[in-house]
């Protein structure tokens, strides 16, 4: 071998350390790691400063799994050569494996994203070229695998943008990436998650089952970890594709796919949830979505999503008690900081807290005995709410329902100017996704009475387009109703007008979503496609709601300003509801 031929004839330094970098390498390639490791050791050993003999040794602790070295090693490389993209692409390899320091592997492959596309701009600069040549330039698909993975825990619009080069670069090439059918499923998953078209989202799935079956079809029959892989996907494109129908308000497309994912595979809890999502909210069955429940408890019942599905339920059934021991045995026996049943909790304290306020006001006697217990369990139950809201804060300062929670307690125990600040916060918050928000939980002696306050609900598992999840809506709603109790109704109105006229949009943007396209593409058979009863009628009882406040607080207006204006605005408003409900009004 010319390198030990060398080692044994050098006479200098530099040319020993050549001579054992040559051998590392050679070891290196086959595999002879531990060797490998030894001969880019002594390389270094006799020229501290042969960066590829430390780009070597970097590669061969990592091989080691000694992250802390491999990590020194590469950034002394990194040092001499900043802009090296093996070594920024090492660096974002080791800190993508590494705990807590997802960020810093991100911020790696970036720098060598942005590496390349200086260097494709110097070549189309170099051969006269124009236009954007990046991705033409770029081809390590790899590089944009790896970044998408890890986006996608972040933002699922950089994610997805990384895979769509993925698939750019993989469409060049032999094969045109068949063998990752995972990459156009993901790709499909997160374009449902940014809102893209449902054409292209349709169209991102249909590839992924395509390939997906292509690759399957050209495999020999054996069971190989390749063909398990390869069938786990396929259902997995399924999953997301009955997900995909479900948006696009095609109950029964989904249901069927759900059922055929729990026939071959009874233990897949996700599709198992779904059956009993559509169960409940689309089909009015309870006892069919509790069954389906139960079946994935038995399952895993240490998973959360069961329970707090259940819990969530049985509240909406008004069965309480039994939706209370629910998220209780979530926290108690799976996972006590658990967000959702933390605030779920809450939201039972903070209806048991209205029921109790509503009760004592009820009492023709506001002294009492009987409307003094009740008003001291309403401020225990709202007290209990804060408790439970508070731990969600502290977990998440973003979770907007939380604070949400904590501003409808507020507002019963008294604090109307800082409950509708908070309202504020929460609604500008959910728009904007900024946070954390600032909170504010004096105490109070008297009662603020919001009118019918909705408690908003937080997403788990389960994330839908209900009207009674819309945090931005309900926000705006109670922020409203504190503007009425401070007598504030100038604003009380501006602001109910927005809650109508974001309900309009979103009811819109949800009629289009299950519209003349998805009928046209995928119901064929005439099936029907849309918004379900129950949600219409929820969203129709919604309006009126608004309307009514809307009026309310317009007629108040009118009588304390004495304006006519504002008055005919009122009683407009009136009419309509009046019509709405077959209810004849004298003319004016």
């Amino acid at each position: 071998m010319l390198a030990e031929r060398a080692l044994a004839t050098a006479d200098t330094m530099a040319i020993q350390a050549e001579a054992h970098f040559q051998v590392a390498r050679s070891l290196h390639a086959s595999k002879k790691f531990d060797q490998a490791f030894d001969a880019y050791t002594k390389c270094l050993s006799l020229n501290d400063k042969h960066t590829l003999g430390m780009y070597g040794l970097g590669q061969m602790q990592l091989q080691r799994t000694d992250m802390s070295s491999a990590e020194a090693t590469f950034q002394r490389v990194l040092e001499r050569n900043p802009k090296c993209v093996e070594v920024l692409r090492a660096l974002g390899y080791l800190h993508a494996r590494l705990p807590n320091t997802k960020a810093k592997a991100l911020e790696y492959y970036e720098r060598e994203m942005h590496v390349l596309a200086d260097e494709a701009a110097e070549h189309a600069r170099q051969t006269g070229k124009s236009g954007d040549h990046a991705m033409a330039w770029m081809d390590d698909a790899n590089l944009f695998l790896e970044a998408g993975l890890l986006y996608e825990a972040t933002n699922a619009r950089k994610a997805r943008k990384a895979y769509l080069a993925a698939s750019i670069i993989l469409q060049r090439q032999p094969g045109n990436g068949d063998h990752i059918p995972e990459l156009w499923n993901n790709l499909g998953a997160l374009s449902q998650l940014t809102g893209e078209s449902t054409e292209s989202v349709f169209s991102e799935l249909n590839a992924a089952a395509e390939k997906c079956a292509r690759v399957l079809g050209a495999r020999p029959k054996q069971r190989t970890n390749e063909v398990r892989r390869l069938e786990n996907t396929q259902r997995t494109i399924r999953y997301n594709v009955a997900r995909f129908y479900e948006t696009c308000g095609l109950w029964q497309k989904a249901e069927n796919l759900y059922q055929t994912i729990v026939a071959e595979i009874p233990a897949y809890t996700d599709a198992r949830l779904r059956l009993a999502h559509i169960a409940y909210f689309y089909r009015a069955n309870s006892r069919e979505a509790l069954a389906q429940i139960s079946q994935a408890i038995d399952v895993d019942a240490k998973r959360p999503a069961p329970w707090l599905m259940r819990g969530n339920i049985e509240l909406q059934r008004k069965n309480v008690q039994e939706a209370r021991r629910a998220f209780e045995h979530v926290l108690k026996d799976i996972a006590k900081h658990d967000v959702y049943a933390l605030c779920s909790l809450g939201n039972f304290y903070l209806a048991a807290g209205k029921s109790e306020s509503v009760r004592a006001s009820s009492e023709a006697n506001a002294s009492s005995p009987v409307a003094k217990k009740s008003r001291d369990l309403a401020q225990q139950n709202y007290k209990r709410a804060l408790e439970f809201f508070g731990k969600c804060l502290q977990l998440d300062a973003r979770c907007v329902a939380a604070a949400h929670g904590v501003a409808i307690a507020m507002g019963e125990r008294g604090f109307a100017n800082d409950a509708r600040r908070l309202f504020q916060e929460v609604r500008d918050a959910a728009t904007s996704g900024l946070g954390p928000l600032t909170l504010c939980t004096q105490s109070s002696d008297f009662v603020f009475k919001v009118p019918q306050p909705p408690i908003a609900s937080v997403q788990h598992s389960v994330d839908d387009m209900r009207v009674s999840s819309d945090v931005i809506l309900w926000a705006g709603v109670n922020t409203a109703h504190a503007c009425v109790e401070i007598g504030n109704y100038r604003q009380a109105i501006l602001v109910y007008e927005s809650c109508i006229k974001r309900l309009r949009e979103t009811t819109l943007a949800l009629e289009s979503q299950t519209g003349h396209f998805v009928v046209q593409a995928f119901d064929a058979h005439g099936e029907g496609a849309g918004v379900s009863e129950a949600e219409q009628a929820e969203r129709s009882k919604v309006a009126r709601d608004l309307q009514l406040y809307l009026a309310r607080a317009l007629y108040v207006q009118a009588k304390s300003s004495k304006d006519v204006k504002v008055m005919r605005m009122a009683l407009k408003e009136m009419r309509e509801l009046c019509e709405a409900a077959n209810v004849k009004l004298p003319s004016d």
